[in-house]
C-alpha cells in the first residue's frame, strides 16, 4: 500500500472504516471498484472536516495552509488516481471530472475532499 495513501486513511477516514479501507486500496483487485465510495463518502471523520463554499479558491487555501507543490492523488478517475500531481492540476482535474477525489498535500494532515459533481468539497485538516 502507497504510504501516503495509508496517511490518508489514518488521519480523515472515521475510525470504524479504516481497516475495511486499509484492505480494499491495498488490493489489486478490489481498489478499483472500492474508489466509487468517494462519489458520496460518508467514511469521512467530521472532527477534521469542514465545508467549504463553493466559490472558494481550493489551490490558494491549501497553500496558504503550508501545501507544497506536488500532492498525491487518490480518485474514482482512474487517470489521476494514485499520481503525484501538481497541486493546481490535481484540483483542476478533480473537478472538471466531476467524481470522486482526495487530493492530499501533506500526509496526515492536510488534504482536499471533492465528491461527486462538488456537492460536498471539504478541507480535511489536523494538527500534528
Amino acid at each position: 500500500m502507497d504510504p501516503h495513501e495509508e496517511a490518508i486513511v489514518r488521519a480523515f477516514i472515521a475510525p470504524p472504516r479504516r481497516a475495511r479501507w486499509l484492505d480494499a486500496l491495498a488490493s489489486t483487485k478490489r481498489r478499483r471498484p472500492f474508489l466509487d465510495r468517494l462519489n458520496h463518502c460518508r467514511d469521512i471523520d467530521d472532527r477534521y472536516a469542514r465545508p467549504l463554499p463553493p466559490a472558494s479558491d481550493v489551490v490558494a487555501l491549501l497553500l496558504s495552509l503550508g501545501a507544497p507543490a506536488e500532492c498525491h492523488v487518490m480518485s474514482d478517475i482512474a487517470e489521476i488516481d494514485g499520481r503525484e500531481m501538481p497541486l493546481a492540476e490535481a484540483v483542476d482535474r478533480a473537478e472538471l471530472g466531476g467524481f470522486g477525489t482526495i487530493v492530499s498535500c501533506i500526509p496526515g494532515r492536510l488534504a482536499y475532499y471533492y465528491d461527486e459533481s462538488g456537492a460536498r468539497r471539504l478541507l480535511l485538516a489536523r494538527a500534528r
